[in-house]
């Protein structure tokens, strides 16, 4: 048992010696290679569309934007002065309207009366000596009246003059924008025309 024992132990140091000197001779060749030269790493070529703008251009650039600016701007402050007239007009119609429902409402006398300076500088709806509701100035109108004075409703919803009442609106940043015209009748009802013709006279247009 003790002779089979150390059979046993004798091969398996020789197996282990084989294995240690077959490792330290890989490892020493190994050692003795020259090192791996490391080739750089080439650079991605730029394409022509991933580089900047050169300054001649961006100098053409800029100046077709000019250009562009300049053909468009007066068209597009054209319209913004026309939507101007016609936003204060349908505000001055709603305002009329609602002036005229609470008088009939309320069985009382409403009153829309301008600020100093009439009514571009912006009116006030009152009744009882109370503001129903209020309009802010626009600088970018005129508005005329045919009176001049403060316009009011009475319990029946009729002008409380006995004439028609008109109030003209323009703009005072394009004279070539057609003037809008608020005519209110002695009955109360109120209505727009506009001077299509640019002849000063909604009831032509």
């Amino acid at each position: 048992m003790t002779a089979e024992l150390q059979g046993w132990i004798g091969a398996f140091s020789a197996v282990a010696k084989t294995f240690i000197a077959a490792t330290h001779d890989h490892w020493s060749r190994r050692r003795a290679l020259p090192a791996p030269v490391l080739s750089p790493i080439p650079r991605r070529k730029i394409r022509r569309d991933e580089q900047g703008f050169t300054a001649t251009e961006l100098m053409v650039a800029v100046g077709i934007v000019g250009v562009l600016s300049a053909i468009a701007v007066p068209p597009l402050m054209s319209v913004i002065a026309t939507q101007r007239v016609k936003t204060a007009t349908f505000d001055l119609y709603a305002a009329l309207t609602y002036a005229r429902s609470e008088a009939i409402k309320r069985n009382t006398v409403v009153t829309i009366t301008p600020r100093t300076g009439g009514f571009a500088y912006g009116y006030d709806l009152t009744v009882g000596g109370s503001i129903l509701r209020s309009q802010l100035a626009n600088p970018a109108l005129a508005i005329s009246t045919s009176t001049g004075t403060a316009l009011a409703f009475d319990g029946f919803g009729r002008l409380t003059s006995p004439t028609r009442y008109l109030l003209e609106l323009t703009s005072i940043q394009s004279s070539g924008i057609p003037k809008r015209c608020l005519v209110i009748s002695p009955t109360g009802r109120p209505s727009i025309r506009v001077d299509n013709n640019h002849d000063g006279n909604c009831f032509n247009g």
